[in-house]
């Protein structure tokens, strides 16, 4: 007699939390390097199946880089609800208070910066998404009275100096938050760029 038990249930699977689907990949990268973890690997330490795992995350970079979208949501937030005459200023609180409202513990992105500053591949793969960041930052400047030049130079500019502040946070185990470090670091990237 076949069992009478209850049937699977039918329809959307549980979903998968990417942010713990990618600390336990970033823990996996960090143990062993990027390089030699397969995908599998990846999907087998997560618990779930290589297709829910490339579902989410379709690369190892697009993994450790997995925070970026949300941050520029969140700076793109920020700068459309504000008008400011002091832009550098705008940019420097909009960029700290975006980084503040990560919904990411300070273990994960301390792994995701030092595999980012570890790894020219997963470092240049990133910079897609940092195009997208730039292109916000770009249409604040324009917005708030800026030409195109000044567009593009301040946008390249935050963008790079946030990299170094950030990954050198990772890489130094600096207490502190990475708004505290990004705030102090931002207060002499302010002074360049500060019109006369």
């Amino acid at each position: 007699m076949l069992n009478q038990g209850a049937k699977p249930r039918r329809g959307r699977p549980v979903t998968t939390d990417p942010n713990t689907v990618s600390l336990a990949a970033l823990k996996l990268f960090a143990e062993r390097g990027i390089e030699t973890v397969t995908m599998d690997e990846v999907a087998v330490v997560a618990g779930i199946s290589r297709s829910n795992l490339f579902r989410i995350f379709p690369s190892k970079a697009a993994v450790v880089w997995g925070g970026v979208h949300q941050f520029q949501e969140e700076l793109e937030r920020r700068l459309s609800d504000s008008e400011s005459s002091d832009l550098i200023s705008l940019l420097h609180s909009s960029w700290v208070g975006a980084m503040d409202g990560l919904d990411e513990t300070l273990e994960t992105l301390r792994l995701r910066l030092k595999l980012i500053g570890s790894s020219p591949e997963v470092y240049g793969w990133g910079q897609g998404q940092l195009d997208q960041v730039r292109q916000v930052i770009e249409a604040s400047v324009v917005k708030n009275g800026g030409d195109t030049l000044r567009a593009k130079t301040v946008s390249a500019a935050i963008v790079s100096a946030s990299m170094a502040i950030m990954i050198h946070w990772a890489q130094s185990d600096d207490p502190r938050t990475p708004s505290q470090i990004l705030d102090e670091g931002f207060q002499d990237f302010e002074a360049l760029f500060l019109k006369n």
